[in-house]
């Protein structure tokens, strides 16, 4: 940094002989910042160290067991499956919280939202926090049935993704059939969709969201979604055991 400072410095002195120059070359050297720090500062170690470790015992607290390792994977995975299922089960148990509100009929997650695959075993909060370091909300969206035809063609494009409630086949690149609740969807008709507001405000390319009708804001964050369902789970005894049951296949 010194030697930035003077190289400024002397910029400015010859500029200012009105002397015109032309820079031909140039150095450059890191000069690491630790050199000019002798001690470390005990009080400020002290303040922290109660947070910090704090931080660690949440992260290291078990939430689920797996029986087998959640991989990622296209055109779909135990991982991918098991992550849009919840978020389905999580838009619809929103949904009937209010009488007279649609229940969502599909649920869409980004593929490139899930960052690492989770272990068999046991599997801790900072796990839940790598596999997804965004803060991403649930939200429940009014679709047309040609918009999600736009959505099954990116999909199909893009090799798989996470999906739930929806079946898709894909043919040379081209979506062949695609149906939702076990009939082929209507390009005409209206269907609500659970997603993340990433992807519903055109993330990811999915720009065909925002043709939506209505969205609802559930106020659910999905890490936080996660976490809780697991926990659910692990509280009661039970252990995650997705399968993968041909929701996007290739013919």
């Amino acid at each position: 940094m010194r030697k930035i400072v003077l190289l400024i410095a002397a910029l400015s002195v010859l500029l200012s002989c009105k002397t015109k120059l032309i820079v031909h070359d140039f150095k450059a050297d890191n000069i690491p910042n630790y050199q000019n720090i002798s001690t470390i500062d005990s009080s400020i170690v002290n303040f922290v160290q109660p947070y910090s470790a704090e931080l660690d015992r949440e992260m290291h607290e078990v939430i689920a067991e797996s029986s087998v390792e959640l991989i990622k994977k296209k055109p779909e995975s135990l991982l991918t499956n098991y992550l849009s299922d919840l978020i389905l089960h999580e838009g619809q148990m929103f949904a009937s919280r209010y009488p007279g509100r649609p229940i969502p009929d599909a649920a869409f997650l980004n593929y490139g939202s899930i960052r690492i695959n989770l272990p068999k075993g046991k599997i801790t909060v900072g796990k839940i926090f790598e596999m997804m370091p965004f803060e991403n909300e649930i939200v429940i969206l009014k679709l047309k049935g040609e918009d999600l035809w736009k959505m099954a063609d990116k999909i199909a494009e893009n090799e798989g993704d996470c999906v739930a409630g929806m079946k898709l086949t894909i043919k040379d690149g081209k979506v062949e059939t695609f149906e939702i609740n076990n009939k082929p969807v209507n390009r005409g008709i209206n269907y609500w969709l659970v997603t993340i507001d990433y992807v519903a405000n055109g993330g990811d390319d999915m720009t065909m969201f925002q043709n939506r009708e209505t969205i609802i804001n559930t106020g659910i964050k999905l890490r936080d979604c996660f976490i809780e369902h697991m926990q659910n789970e692990y509280d009661a005894g039970r252990t995650i055991s997705p399968k993968l049951d041909g929701r996007i296949m290739y013919e």
